[in-house]
């Protein structure tokens, strides 16, 4: 006789992995929002230079696990919310969750941590290499940097709490045996 399948998460859990995964994919529009419109014209000895984020190569990362991360957080919301909806919880999803969210949340970790090091080192080398007429610029792009990168890394933190919670659903889960 095969032992009884596990009974289905409580609806306060559920309640609790929806609301991390709506948390989780806020985080990310704000951090692509941030990022991507981050542009400020430099006054160098007269000379007008205009820096975007894009010419970071950090930032570029920075925004692309920031999308990776949003495309597939928009898409476990709607598994989430279909789930939540119909209670019906489909095979793979388990293993979909628990691999999903190990890898993006890595990718999160290392885009918030790109961000982070090269506003730190490049603010740093242009006060100290550049004589500007005012740091005001300089800073309102770094700021912006890293408050792109502090979002990114609550998206993480998000995302690797739902990764705890999908590690202990994969080891809960009945074993299919042919």
């Amino acid at each position: 006789m095969a032992p009884p399948p596990p009974a289905p998460p409580s609806v306060t859990l559920r309640t609790v992995l929806l609301l991390l995964r709506v948390l989780t994919a806020a985080f990310l529009v704000i951090t692509v929002v941030l990022i991507s419109t981050n542009t400020v014209t430099l006054e160098v000895l007269r000379t007008s230079i205009k820096m975007r984020f894009n010419d970071v190569y950090a930032y570029r990362y920075m925004l692309s696990a920031a999308v990776i991360g949003l495309l597939y957080a928009v898409v476990q919301l709607f598994v989430t919310i279909s789930q939540f909806a119909t209670g019906i919880t489909h095979p793979l999803s388990y293993q979909f969750n628990f691999y999903g969210d190990k890898i993006i949340s890595y990718l999160l970790a290392t885009g918030s941590a790109a961000g982070f090091g090269v506003s730190k080192d490049l603010k740093d080398t242009y006060l100290a290499l550049i004589e500007f007429e005012s740091t005001d610029p300089v800073d309102k792009f770094f700021s912006k940097g890293y408050a792109s990168a502090s979002l990114l890394l609550f998206a993480f933190v998000s995302l690797a709490v739902l990764s705890v919670f999908s590690s202990l659903a994969l080891s809960k889960r009945p074993i299919q045996v042919s």
